[in-house]
């Protein structure tokens, strides 16, 4: 990432993202458990999720948008739009929008406008590592999603984070 190697969507996805998943825990083999190009409102358009994954095998557990690196934060409403969609009908535990090396992590099954669910951020470059492993094992990895705690955990965020809103008149 700090080489500048990846140069495409697919470079993030593969090199990074599948990779981390990997090392999180879930079968990037089993296109049951880790989906790719998923067809979130299959009858209403064409779009797809870059990935899927399913803890169960029945309902997506989490969706991953990836873009590539450095096209992330200026679109950030527009890929906030496109992922909210992806949940109208078919929605995820989390939803998760990055570039390889920002993160940002979506508590889909809370009211309100979508970029307000957003309880974590993370970028691999400025952060510091050992947060960022503890937040992804923490959010992302398969045992942490399948026991519920990666679910207490992110409305406990989604909560602190509306607190300090109403503390700082956001």
């Amino acid at each position: 990432l700090q080489a500048e190697e990846y140069k495409n969507e697919e470079h993030v996805r593969l090199c990074l993202v599948c990779r981390l998943l990997h090392k999180l825990g879930w079968n990037i083999w089993n296109p049951r458990e880790v989906n790719t190009e998923f067809p979130a409102t299959r009858a209403e358009d064409n779009t797809k999720v870059d990935i899927a994954l399913f803890a169960n095998l029945r309902v997506p557990s989490i969706f991953i948008e990836v873009k590539a690196v450095g096209k992330l934060m200026s679109k950030i409403s527009e890929i906030e739009r496109q992922v909210r969609n992806y949940n109208r009908n078919n929605t995820a535990l989390f939803s998760v929008i990055t570039d390889g090396r920002h993160w940002r992590f979506y508590y889909s099954q809370t009211g309100g406008e979508f970029h307000k669910k957003c309880f974590k951020k993370c970028d691999l470059l400025k952060d510091d590592i050992e947060d960022i492993e503890q937040d992804f094992s923490l959010f992302l990895s398969k045992k942490n999603i399948e026991s519920g705690h990666a679910e207490e955990q992110a409305v406990k965020a989604l909560q602190l984070t509306d607190r300090k809103s109403v503390v700082l008149g956001k």
